[in-house]
């Protein structure tokens, strides 16, 4: 299961290394390269720590307030197989309250 994750998060990690890899001749616009220089490490951190047991659905679906979030989050770094660090926990609590802050809410 352990080696499961490991393959999902490096996938995504993976991934997310070719887009910043790809030369900027090709149709990355000015607003995608500003997005990720203001949000790069936060997302990064969030794929990182949180996507490989979680679905961004799942995640992103619970509306919590920061107090609420801060909860999970303190239960989620407290898990022995988490390796959250207290910046990897600042960054996550922003992309969090990022993307709350810029999607829709659900049905």
């Amino acid at each position: 299961m352990k080696k499961c994750i490991f393959w999902v998060v490096g996938v995504f990690v993976s991934v997310f290394l070719v887009f910043l890899a790809v030369p900027s001749s090709q149709a990355q616009t000015k607003e995608d390269k500003q997005f990720m220089k203001q949000h790069g490490k936060e997302m990064t951190t969030f794929m990182e720590k949180c996507s490989g047991c979680h679905s961004l659905q799942r995640v992103f679906g619970k509306k919590a307030t920061k107090e609420e979030w801060d909860k999970i989050l303190k239960m989620m770094a407290g898990k022995p197989h988490a390796n959250i660090g207290a910046e990897e926990m600042k960054r996550i609590q922003k992309w969090i309250e990022f993307m709350q802050a810029t999607t829709a809410p659900g049905p």
